[in-house]
């Protein structure tokens, strides 16, 4: 997998609500609900990590800053 480097990065606007969000592997997913209600318009961010490490520091703070638990 290739991963980005800061000249790369990409700011994406989000709509909805981050609902649980996991370490896999070198990855972190923020399952994300529907802004509508509709459970057909959830959906996944996939954040590319350079290690599990890196991952598991990254969903711990989204998890901070969402007032969510690990599991």
């Amino acid at each position: 997998m290739k991963h980005n480097t800061d000249s790369e990065r990409v700011r994406l606007a989000m709509k909805g609500t981050p609902r649980s969000i996991v370490t896999n592997g070198d990855m972190v997913e923020v399952w994300v609900s529907s802004p509508t209600g509709d459970s057909s318009d959830s959906f996944i961010y996939t954040i590319p990590c350079l290690n599990n490490a890196q991952a598991e520091t990254i969903a711990e703070t989204w998890r901070y800053v969402w007032g969510l638990n690990k599991y």
